[in-house]
């Protein structure tokens, strides 16, 4: 198990410093997330190539946008892979625009 690391994620308003990249090549990862303040989303999708960008639900079929709230403690387990050539794109965002979000992750584990 990896060290657990404390993010702050600014409001959307903000425009930079909203949201954190966890991409990852393909496989099944699983990080257990705790919402310390405020709401976090988890975007995954997989790349349309007709479109040109990240707009397709995930071919694993994990869900394309979770919602974690204040308190919350929870284990994700991504389920990424390649779509037209890119890999999946995995995104944790802030979900409001006016206030920080605060949330600490840590990878559990990894499988290819």
């Amino acid at each position: 198990m990896e060290e657990e690391k404390t993010v702050t994620l600014r409001p959307v308003l903000a425009l930079h410093g909203y949201a954190v990249d966890f991409s990852q090549k393909p496989g099944k990862m699983t990080y257990r997330f705790c919402v310390k303040s405020g709401e976090v989303e988890i975007h995954h999708h997989s790349y349309d190539g007709a479109a040109g960008f990240w707009s397709l639900p995930p071919e694993s079929g994990d869900d394309e946008k979770k919602v974690l709230h204040t308190g919350d403690d929870v284990e994700i387990t991504f389920h990424s892979s390649i779509h037209d050539c890119e890999p999946d794109y995995i995104v944790v965002t802030n979900h409001h625009y006016g206030r920080p979000a605060v949330f600490s992750y840590s990878r559990v584990r990894e499988t290819a």
